[in-house]
């Protein structure tokens, strides 16, 4: 009788366990376009979408490889929610090293801020920044 109680109780909970189980994730956004510096695709780099707290973002950072000038969240990454974001790039040359996965740095890391709309966003990012020097 007190099993019989008890099972009763658990499958009466069940469906409102099910409800929260986090059913009401909010849309992630895909970017994507093109990076250039100094006129030319980056050859291999990462961007990376921060939301810009000081302006009220709020949530996961997105992400992205740079390959041959191109970037995807969808495809080597992580969307982005609407709102305003501080953007990182990271650019490098392409020729891989022991120590340098991605090669040399064609400049310090960039920043720009951005406010995403709730959409799909195709966006060209031409950096302007000066050459990393040794």
């Amino acid at each position: 009788m007190i099993l019989r109680r008890y099972l009763l109780a658990v499958c009466g909970l069940l469906p409102l366990l099910a409800g929260c189980s986090g059913g009401s994730e909010e849309k992630l956004y895909r970017v994507h376009g093109s990076a250039i510096f100094q006129g030319k695709p980056i050859p291999k780099g990462t961007i990376f979408f921060d939301p810009d707290a000081s302006k009220g973002g709020n949530g996961a950072q997105g992400f992205a490889d740079i390959v041959d000038g191109k970037y995807d969240t969808s495809t080597s990454g992580q969307g982005i929610k609407k709102g305003p974001f501080l953007v990182r790039i990271q650019g490098f040359d392409g020729k891989a090293g022991n120590e340098l996965p991605y090669g040399n740095p064609l400049f310090l890391e960039h920043e720009v801020k951005k406010d995403f709309p709730a959409e799909d966003t195709a966006w060209e990012i031409d950096v302007a920044a000066k050459p990393f020097k040794k």
